[in-house]
């Protein structure tokens, strides 16, 4: 190889890790600025909060609860709650979303089988903290990336409960297996803390068929 050939390839590839390095300090500055905007997101007032039409049929409800930053963008928190047993099954926040963005896509695709139903925030909180405090008793905790997103909330205590929001099924856990539960530890657990005969659970098809209530 000439020498001019090999001092060329030479410098673009210390530009191709210039450009990498820049990139990766860039998504890291987004990611830590993201960060920041969710633990800061109770001093941001609320845009609006969301959930589906028949939130109180079929013992899952999803919201969402969006605060404006004051640069004018989006903070939000999506919750997939467990109205009948297991509480906060998924979550997951992000922040710096333009505004407009997040209501053509964000939103849209969050609500990808029914439109938004927007919500009061005493009704969306209660959604989400009553799903979390109903499971609690059965030793059923968050979803980790609630770690996060509980920022997106205000505390439990500063909205007043609706009353609307039920939990449970026939006033016991009714678990309704999913397809990535560990189904199997989840019965045995509602055996040990709200007792035999004190809850009902249907296995969905995919489940193992063992005999779940033993030991």
């Amino acid at each position: 190889m000439r020498k001019g050939e090999k001092a060329r390839q030479s410098k673009v590839a210390r530009k191709r890790t210039e450009r990498s390095q820049q990139a990766q300090r860039t998504r890291a500055e987004e990611q830590t600025g993201a960060l920041e905007h969710i633990h800061q997101a109770r001093n941001y007032p609320i845009e609006g909060c969301w959930t589906v039409e028949k939130w109180n049929e079929g013992g899952l409800a999803k919201v969402v609860i969006a605060r404006r930053q004051p640069n004018g963008r989006i903070v939000f928190g999506c919750y997939l709650v467990d109205l009948y047993c297991l509480g906060l099954k998924d979550t997951f926040c992000n922040a710096d979303i333009p505004a407009g963005l997040f209501r053509r896509n964000y939103l849209a695709q969050i609500f990808d089988d029914s439109p938004p139903l927007g919500v009061s925030p005493a009704l969306a909180h209660e959604i989400v903290y009553g799903g979390i405090e109903f499971a609690a008793q059965f030793g059923f905790r968050p979803h980790r990336d609630f770690r996060h997103s509980r920022y997106i909330l205000d505390p439990p205590e500063v909205h007043p409960r609706t009353g609307k929001a039920q939990f449970g099924k026939d006033g016991k856990p009714f678990y309704i297996s999913g397809p990535y539960d560990n189904a199997e530890a989840i019965v045995r657990q509602l055996a040990r803390t709200a007792g035999e005969g004190n809850f009902d659970y249907i296995a969905m098809a995919g489940t193992p068929p063992r005999e779940w209530q033993e030991g």
